[in-house]
Parts: C-alpha cells; sequence; structure tokens
C-alpha cells in the first residue's frame, strides 16, 4: 500500500505534468502565432497611423523639447539645493563657525566654485548682519551687509520657523548691481535648538533663455519656453535674443510681451486635450490666421513658490502628411518584425539554456566534484522539465553516495562499475582520540558536544584529505583513517606523517582560539601504523562498507592509546611504529625514538617513535 509521502509526490509530479506543455507544440504555437501577429499589427499600425488623430502624433512631439527644457530646470536648480544643505551641514555641525568671517567667506567661495549658476551667495544672522561672496565676469568678491528693509526681517522670522530649504519670489536686480531677474533660495541653518542664520543662494534666470534657444535652433521649427505660474514668462528663446525692459514692480515679462502671439494666446485658444498615457501633459491647438501652432505643457513644481509650466510649440503642418503616416505604418512593421525574431531567439534561447546547462553538467560529473555541481531548474516545457527531474534525483544520489562512502572510493567505485573485490595491502592506518571526551560531554548540552565534535571532525578530516587519505569512520570521539587503498599510494607512510604534523599543528592553533574564548584546550592522541590488512567490502548481504581489517589496525588503535601513558597532559601526541617510520623516506624530522614498548595484546616488545610537534603558544 502506497504511503502518504508517495501519493503526495505522486500528486506534486501530476500537477507538475500537468502544468507543462509539449515543446513541438509550443514551436509551431509561437512561430504561427508571431506570423499571424506580425500581419495584424502591421495592418492595424497602417490604418490607424493613416487615420489617426492628432492625439497620437501630440505624443511624440510633445518629446521634441519637454524634456530636455525639465532637465534643464533640475541642472539649475537642484546642485544648489544640495550645495545649501551641504553647508547648512557644515555650519550646524560646527565644522565652520559663523561669526569667524574668514573660514565663512573660504567655504562660501568653495562652493561657488561647484555651483557657476549661483551669482550670490550669503549668511544672514539672526541679527540683520550678512555676509557672503558674489562672482561676475571679474572674478569672485566678499562683501558684508545688514538687512534694511522690513520685509527683509520679515523673511528672517520667517526662515526661524522652516527646516528645509524654500524658494523666493522672482524679483529684479536693478542696474548698478547686475540688472537682470533672480531667483533665491534660502535654507534655514539650526545647531540643535538654536537658530543660526539663513543661508541664501541667488541665481540668475535669463541664462535658462539662452539654453532654450539653443534647443530651438536645434529643432527647427518648435519653440520651446518656461512659465512662471500661468501670466508670466520665465524663459524663451526670443528673451535671450531681444531683453524686455523690467523693474522692481515688473521683474517678469507678461506672455504677450515677448513677441510669441502663439503663446499670448495660449489660454484664450482652443480647448485642453491631454495627451497619451501622461495625465500632466496638456496639449492645445492654437490658430492665428492661416497659421497654427500644437502648444504641449507640463507643470513642474518645486522650483519657485509659484508653479512653473514647461512647455513647447509645434507647427500644426508637420502634423498632418500623409507620407510621414505611411512612414511610421512602415516602420512600426518592422518593429514588429524585430520583436517577431527577438521572440524566436528568446524562445530558442529558452530552449536551448537548460539543454546546455544539462551537458555542462552532465560533464562535470566526470571529474567527481559533486560539491560544485549544481541541480537544474525545471522549465515549462515537459520534456525539458523531465530531463532537469531525472538530472536532479541522480545529483542528489551522487551527493549522498559521497556523503557516506570516502570520496577516493567514490572515485574507484565509478571507475570499476561498482566491483570493489577484497585484497590484501600494505597500508597505514591513523586512529586519533580526544583524551577525557566522556568527562567533557558530561558537562555540556548535546547540541555543543555535536559542535565542538563536527569542528574537530572537520579540523582533521581536511587534514587526511588533502594528503589523499581515506576516513573509514568516526567512532564516538575517534577518527579512524588510512593510506593506501582502495589507490595504490607507494608513500603512504609519507602521506600520513604529513597528515599527521598537519592535524598537530591544526589542534595547537585551535587550542590557542579555544583558549581566547574562555574553553578548555582539547588533547589529541594519535596513533600511526604501516602493515598488511585485508581492504575490501565488508558486512552483511545488502548492506556493506569498504573499510579494512587485520593486525595493523589493531596496533594502530593501541598506538593511540599508549599515548595516554606517554605523555598524559600534553595537548597532542602522536606516536608511530617503527614499521611505519622505516617506510617514510622522504622527511623523518621531529620523530624521536621512545625504544622498544610493551603493547597490550602483543607478545613481542615493538620500537615506538614520537612525532615532536611546535610547542603550544606560551611556551618554549
Amino acid at each position: 500500500m502506497a504511503t502518504e509521502l508517495e501519493i503526495t509526490t505522486d500528486r506534486r509530479a501530476a500537477r507538475a505534468r500537468h502544468r507543462t506543455i509539449p515543446l513541438s507544440g509550443t514551436l509551431a504555437v509561437v512561430m504561427a502565432g508571431l506570423v499571424a501577429l506580425t500581419a495584424i499589427d502591421v495592418l492595424a499600425v497602417f490604418w490607424f497611423m493613416t487615420a489617426g488623430t492628432t492625439r497620437d502624433l501630440l505624443g511624440r512631439a510633445a518629446q521634441l523639447g519637454l524634456d530636455s527644457v525639465q532637465a534643464r530646470i533640475a541642472d539649475r536648480f537642484i546642485p544648489v539645493e544640495d550645495q545649501l544643505a551641504f553647508l547648512s551641514r557644515r555650519i550646524a555641525s560646527g565644522e565652520v563657525d559663523p561669526t569667524d568671517g574668514a573660514a565663512l567667506d573660504r567655504l562660501m567661495t568653495d562652493a561657488l566654485a561647484g555651483t557657476p549658476q549661483v551669482r550670490v551667495l550669503s549668511l544672514t544672522s539672526p541679527d540683520g548682519t550678512i555676509r557672503g561672496v558674489t562672482q561676475g565676469p571679474h572674478g569672485v568678491f566678499t562683501f558684508a551687509d545688514t538687512i534694511h528693509r522690513d520685509d527683509e526681517r520679515q523673511e528672517i522670522e520667517e526662515a526661524r520657523g522652516r527646516q528645509d530649504a524654500y524658494w523666493g519670489p522672482v524679483h529684479f536686480v536693478p542696474a548698478e548691481v547686475m540688472r537682470t531677474s533672480v531667483a533665491n533660495l534660502h535654507r534655514p541653518v539650526h545647531a540643535g535648538d538654536r537658530f543660526v542664520g539663513v543661508l541664501t543662494a541667488t541665481i540668475t534666470v535669463d541664462a535658462l533663455s539662452d539654453h532654450l534657444r539653443t534647443i530651438a535652433e536645434a529643432n527647427p521649427g518648435t519653440t520651446p519656453f518656461i512659465l512662471y505660474g500661468r501670466d508670466r514668462v520665465l524663459a524663451h528663446p526670443a528673451i535671450a535674443a531681444d531683453r524686455p525692459a523690467l523693474s522692481p514692480e515688473h521683474p517678469l515679462p507678461l506672455l504677450n510681451e515677448v513677441g510669441d502671439p502663439f503663446l499670448a494666446a495660449l489660454w484664450t485658444e482652443g480647448q485642453p486635450e491631454t495627451v497619451g498615457e501622461a495625465a500632466d501633459l496638456e496639449a492645445r491647438v492654437v490658430r492665428l490666421g492661416n497659421d497654427g501652432r500644437v502648444i504641449l505643457t507640463r507643470t513642474v513644481d518645486g522650483y519657485a513658490p509659484r508653479p512653473l509650466i514647461v512647455g513647447v510649440e509645434v507647427p500644426v503642418s508637420t502634423l498632418d502628411k500623409p507620407t510621414d503616416d505611411l512612414l511610421h505604418a512602415g516602420l512600426a512593421g518592422l518593429a514588429v518584425l524585430l520583436i517577431a525574431i527577438l521572440v524566436a531567439i528568446a524562445v530558442s534561447r529558452a530552449i536551448a539554456r537548460p539543454v546546455g546547462a544539462m551537458a555542462r553538467e552532465v560533464r562535470a560529473v566526470g571529474s567527481l566534484d559533486f560539491a560544485s555541481l549544481r541541480p537544474l531548474p525545471g522549465s515549462l516545457f515537459s520534456e525539458l522539465n523531465e530531463q532537469a527531474r531525472a538530472y536532479n534525483t541522480m545529483l542528489t544520489g551522487l551527493r549522498w553516495l559521497e556523503t557516506y562512502v570516502p570520496k577516493s572510493l567514490v572515485r574507484r567505485l565509478l571507475r570499476g562499475g561498482g566491483a570493489m573485490p577484497s585484497t590484501e595491502r600494505v597500508v597505514t592506518v591513523m586512529f586519533t582520540d580526544i583524551v577525557d571526551f566522556t568527562a567533557v560531554a558530561e558537562r555540556m548540552p548535546a547540541a555543543e558536544v555535536a559542535a565542538m565534535l563536527n569542528a574537530h571532525f572537520d579540523l582533521l578530516g581536511r587534514c587526511v584529505e588533502a594528503e589523499g587519505g581515506t576516513i573509514d569512520k568516526f567512532i564516538g570521539d575517534c577518527v579512524m583513517a588510512f593510506w593506501g587503498a582502495p589507490d595504490d599510494q607507494p608513500d603512504h607512510a609519507d602521506r600520513a606523517l604529513r597528515a599527521a604534523r598537519a592535524i598537530a599543528a591544526a589542534v595547537v592553533a585551535d587550542n590557542g582560539e579555544r583558549r581566547g574564548r574562555g574553553l578548555a584546550p582539547l588533547q589529541v592522541r594519535i596513533g600511526l601504523h604501516s602493515g598488511p590488512v585485508v581492504a575490501g567490502n565488508i558486512g552483511m548481504s545488502g548492506r556493506s562498507g569498504y573499510t579494512i581489517v587485520g593486525d595493523a589496525v589493531n596496533l594502530g588503535n593501541r598506538l593511540e592509546q599508549l599515548g595516554k601513558a606517554v605523555a598524559p597532559a600534553d595537548e597532542i601526541v602522536v606516536l608511530a611504529s617503527g614499521e611505519m617510520v622505516a617506510l617514510a623516506a622522504d622527511d623523518r624530522s621531529g620523530l624521536r625514538s621512545l625504544g622498544l614498548q610493551a603493547i597490550p595484546g602483543r607478545r613481542t616488545e615493538i620500537e615506538i617513535f614520537r612525532l615532536e610537534g611546535p610547542p603550544p603558544p606560551g611556551q618554549p
């Protein structure tokens, strides 16, 4: 009878199969659909473009100048807001003392260099004193003054209750100073609860008209403009060519004072009409005699006390050409064809990508580096989805195999097709053990014991596998490893000796870290012996494991236990038999003979060597 888990798995698999679609049918539907979509869309575009309304074309015409004009406004005003915020932070934090005139002059002079659109930069103190810098064609000059008018004093009191920057109204500066209209950005400065003063940046607005003239020259037939509210002109190409007469009472010209009759009739001729999907974009058709303009406007807030209105004029005649409609229809058809090609490419890549990924992963299986392999993602296509599921199932099995079976054994099993006959070999076996682990574990929670053992085994395992050793098993706090099987390793004794040295150094370093955390160091005993063993699959029918058996294994274990008597207080004790040392040919440094020693369970004494390791930190 099927278990609940099996039933749930089958249901999920059924739902997954239901969500997928056949690859061959998908390709047929996609290609046929693209061809049909192309034909229908080209015909529809041709019809709508030929018989389309002014609304459809106004959306394209609006982009001729509005974005550029709005970007110019932002480029001119936003850096000034950022600069005043920076100066406010410097003064409020105490980095610059506002009463230190020289330091304040240097700070504002440096700020002017980064914002050339600012003509005057000043700080007005609560007592009415003004200190600032101004730049012009003859350089940068500092000045000091005091406020004289009641409206200026009123501005100080108004700023005292504010926190953020705000724009003041546009006003005209007389001829003896600069003879132009300017806009002031004010930034209150507070140091905690104390009101320090008001930073003011003065910007001339005539440069905006120069920029609009550049846009108009680059786009013949179009006229961009900026309105200050609905009745004043802030910038216009005509102002750059012929500046109107202005005064403190009349800081900006009216719509009918710039020489543009279509702009003068903007609010009186035609009905407003929303263009495209942009609710903030309005269009008005203004006709005067036989000529006409489509005027598109957009309201921009945040740069003045009154909203700014950016706009552009486009001749009506340019929007009524049938040849342009045909050209647009053709271009739209080409665009649809391009989209069809791109979609076809995307579909083909969606098919080829999982196939290519499968090929790469399968090739990587040959390297036996299962940890670097990645599961394949599912696919919309049923055939590719089944392929990914089959591969991921195989990958899960391989990773579990590598987890429970030594990596070298996995390689040998894959190469040999799973056959591992028992053979007699000469190997070097290693046993490690933590001294008094039982007593240590009794004082610790189970989770901490498991974490400590995992960290310890990880430390030892890296040293063993770095020398090509096979970890046979973990027995409590003990590790059994060997060299020379299943693969032939003529230098198995040297490998084991190098691994023992690495383990000794790693244990000493780890104990240093444990002491730093207030933990007791671990004492580790290691036994090394070389001799003949039987290596192969040992176990019951249906379940066995690759291991080694023989007297050499027992003797390696007895050498590890002998470390308790040789040096019971040392952090690391490594004992090796004379047989193992005799096989080590590369490096016998650090090996000190302890002479003949009696080994429990053996009738004859054998020569024992101790591997002298590095002293623990803090000891000579």
